[in-house]
């Protein structure tokens, strides 16, 4: 049995360009009430920006309802812009938040699982 992911005990945000033009944000550790103000002023500057906006949720093990509620601002936001937001490299214990949220298969944004390498 291969163990699971290396949680993060440290909370980082990264915002970056893509050369699609559009943003690319990667957050590391949990989404939550203590981190939700620094990924509320990451996302603010991505949708500032022109074209889609992906978060990286690789190495994000957690989301509260108050991460929720920025992702779905966010999502409104570009939406009403007739932009897209795309969640990339979900885990399986925030997919199941994600669901029962009633994100995943909504209209509202793209959500994409992670990727596990193959099994040799």
């Amino acid at each position: 049995m291969q163990p699971g992911p290396i949680p993060y005990t440290d909370f980082a945000v990264h915002i970056a360009p893509t050369r699609e033009g559009g943003t690319d944000v990667a957050i590391f550790g949990e989404l939550d009430l203590a981190t939700v103000e620094r990924v509320r002023a990451a996302l603010s500057e991505a949708v500032a920006a022109a074209g889609p906006v992906v978060i990286d949720l690789r190495a994000c093990g957690f989301v509260d309802s108050r991460g929720i509620g920025a992702l779905v601002e966010v999502a409104l936001r570009l939406r009403e812009e007739k932009r897209i937001l795309t969640l990339r490299g979900v885990q399986p214990r925030v997919m199941r938040i994600l669901e029962v949220a009633g994100l995943v298969g909504s209209e509202l944004l793209e959500v994409e699982p992670e990727r596990k390498p193959n099994a040799e």
